[in-house]
């Protein structure tokens, strides 16, 4: 069984190190070790929003929409509060996709009852008023 936050701890040191390539190669060797259903493993959704951060953080727009891909078998796990829907809005507004984008985040604003904006780049709440 993979410790998935054990692993993601050299993967954090990358990003406040700034080494954004490294901690994205960790990620994906990490995301290997997790065993079919991904979606059993405990924590296993983490990997795929750190690597998404990781991308948009390099501007690396394919690999972030790669990895936000993967994202959707996690909705009901991660208690359907909106957490995958956001991060493919998020992702959907880099790359330029807003009726996508606004798709999404209506839906992870509506789940989470308006809680998941907060704190967040307002660009995301703007697209949906």
């Amino acid at each position: 069984m993979v410790d998935v936050m054990t692993e993601l701890k050299n993967v954090g040191d990358c990003f406040r190190m700034g080494d954004l390539s490294s901690g994205l190669k960790k990620l994906q060797l990490i995301w290997e070790k997790i065993p079919e259903p991904k979606t059993a493993t405990a924590n296993s959704y983490l990997v795929i929003e750190y690597a998404v951060t990781f991308a948009l953080k390099m501007r690396d727009l394919d690999e972030a929409k790669k990895w936000a891909g993967l994202a959707p078998p996690f909705i009901k796990k991660r208690q359907d509060r909106g957490e995958v829907e956001f991060l493919l809005g998020k992702v959907a507004f880099e790359c330029g996709e807003m009726d996508v984008a606004k798709k999404n985040l209506i839906m992870a604003n509506k789940k989470s009852k308006g809680r998941i904006l907060q704190g967040q780049d307002p660009k995301y709440r703007d697209l949906i008023r």
